[in-house]
């Protein structure tokens, strides 16, 4: 982020997009609710992306003619008066192996640090902009950014973020792909249909939810919603402000529709389309094929447009980021209190989640005291990470309950909780994916790519996490208190209730199969009541008893 000259009552701030056909400028006023109005909004066409899937190179006059223009707008933002500016490229600068030569060129010619960002960081800041924009919090949302090289797609469920999808699709790539130009013949269109369907089959996989709404960003959607509104109007396209196309629907028919009428047409011949320009119109066939074959993916019938994207999802962390907005907006939350906020947006069950914490501290702690756990080699933070993932393993459920330990880590890893780093957060959903079924195994890629030192974190406390849940399988915060007892190879766990804990001890053994691989014991579970005679009925099981291994009958009762 860089700092510009120049000061004014209410926070002024710019953000850039390098993008791989055009840059755009927006400038804007932050308000005290977190939101902003916009002062400026300004737009330069570079072709960062030409030609960049035959050489692999962004060409050098584009490189001169994007940091041109980059120090054009910085001179508008400081003429706003604004304090803060962040500039971030994305897909073209991702792919291109002289990346290095736009940084270089750009921190030359402004001073200020390009940022590339990740096509998961761009997705999110579509995401982000989406969600401000419209209420997701209580509908399974798909939102689209079709860019010039990359296209992503965000799942989300009461507008937590579930799964992202990122394509190397985009208006520009494919238009360069399949020669898409004048007048596009069907085989054409066929061919680019097959590959994208194909794309979107094998990079994506199955949807753990069918969306009820598909939100587009990006300059795809916005031309399409243009042109839409003024089919069979005599208006000028300038005359239609953005406020306009936001939220305006088309359904699927009527994308058909224009990607046939638009084949048909010259490029020059487009351009003149009401709601239309060049610089689009050149890449409006690519672009709106793509937008067909994702709704077509999706099984979505209607798409709702957005006029915000990159820009705005970036203006909006920038606010938060500054402490600028109200509503928390800079207030810096530990790791266990953020996670314990994200939980609750994602519904979770407060009394369980909370129990499970309580109780994996407390086995955490008597691993410590008894030597089991290292507490000289353990992460500083452990403790803390194994506390959020308690609280959040089973915010599966919000997707459904089937698989849900795998939905928490979706959630999670997607979350952006700023209290946690990436690597944290990386391993906070391991914990909490890790909480059921299977344990912790070098096949599963979410596990596979991480270091073995943070493997080694994961096992251990998914370990405590999955004993800690099976000790509350009821769901009933029967278990109060534990303590251990080593002797030898068996790690003997009695713990206090306030009735007979049967599922509790039965629901602990059977987890612990983790548990004895990564800490070399065998675990037994007693009730400290047990030896008194007389046991007080209800509760969660019908006899008190001692498990070890697998050898108890199996009651019923939540995962």
């Amino acid at each position: 982020m860089s700092e510009l000259n120049g000061t004014h009552g209410l926070a002024r701030l710019a953000a850039i997009d390098v993008g791989t056909n055009s840059i755009r400028l927006m400038v804007a006023e932050a308000r005290d609710d977190g939101g902003y109005r916009v002062l400026d909004d300004e737009k330069a066409v570079t072709r960062l992306g030409a030609g960049l899937i035959e050489t692999g190179r962004m060409p050098s006059d584009a490189i001169v003619a994007t940091a041109e223009a980059v120090a054009r707008m910085q001179r508008i933002a400081e003429g706003h008066g604004a304090t803060h500016l962040r500039a971030v490229a994305t897909s073209a600068a991702r792919d291109a192996s002289n990346r290095d030569e736009l940084i270089r060129a750009v921190h030359e010619r402004t001073g200020i640090r390009l940022e590339v960002i990740s096509a998961q960081e761009e997705a999110r800041m579509s995401f982000r902009s989406a969600a401000h924009a419209f209420d997701l919090s209580n509908i399974n949302a798909a939102v689209s950014d079709i860019g010039g090289g990359s296209t992503e797609v965000v799942l989300s469920a009461a507008g937590v973020v579930d799964r992202m999808h990122l394509f190397r699709l985009g208006a520009v790539r494919l238009t360069e792909k399949f020669g898409v130009g004048d007048r596009v013949d069907n085989g054409t269109i066929k061919a680019m249909r097959s590959e994208i369907r194909e794309t979107l089959r094998d990079a994506a996989g199955k949807h753990p939810f069918m969306p009820q709404m598909l939100i587009g960003t990006g300059g795809t959607f916005t031309a399409l919603a243009r042109v839409s509104l003024l089919l069979g109007s005599d208006e000028d396209a300038s005359d239609l402000l953005p406020f306009n196309v936001r939220g305006h629907e088309m359904q699927h028919a009527e994308v058909r529709h224009l990607i046939d009428w638009f084949r048909e047409m010259s490029v020059g011949e487009r351009a003149k389309v009401p709601g239309m320009t060049k610089d689009r119109a050149e890449v409006i066939v690519a672009g709106a094929t793509i937008l067909d074959c994702v709704m077509e993916w999706l099984g979505v019938n209607t798409v709702r447009v957005h006029d915000g994207g990159i820009r705005d999802g970036l203006m909006l962390t920038m606010i938060e980021d500054l402490g600028l907005g109200g509503r928390g907006a800079g207030v810096d939350l530990g790791r266990v209190a953020t996670a314990r906020r994200f939980a609750q947006r994602c519904q979770y069950e407060q009394a369980h989640s909370e129990h499970v914490a309580l109780l994996a501290l407390m086995l955490y702690n008597e691993l410590e005291r008894l030597g089991i756990i290292d507490a000289g080699g353990a992460d500083p933070h452990e403790r803390e990470l194994l506390e959020s993932a308690a609280v959040l393993h089973d915010i599966g459920y919000l997707i459904n309950y089937a698989k849900h330990h795998k939905h928490s880590y979706h959630l999670i890893v997607h979350s952006d909780m700023p209290a946690f780093t990436q690597r944290e957060l990386e391993i906070v959903a391991n914990v909490a994916r890790y909480h059921r079924r299977s344990g912790p195994k070098k096949k599963h890629p979410n596990f596979a790519k991480l270091r073995d030192e943070d493997r080694a974190i994961i096992k251990r406390l998914s370990a405590v996490l999955r004993v800690a849940d099976g000790l509350d399988r009821a769901h009933k915060q029967n278990v109060t208190a534990l303590r251990g007892e080593r002797e030898g190879d068996v790690l003997r766990l009695t713990v206090d209730a306030m009735v007979r804990p049967h599922v509790a001890v039965w629901g602990a053994t059977q987890k612990s199969d983790v548990f004895s691989s990564v800490f070399g014991v065998d675990l037994e579970v007693v009730w400290s009541d047990e030896s008194d005679g007389e046991c007080p009925d209800a509760g969660d099981g019908d006899q008190a008893g001692v498990f070890t291994g697998t050898r108890s009958p199996t009651p019923s009762g939540p995962d």
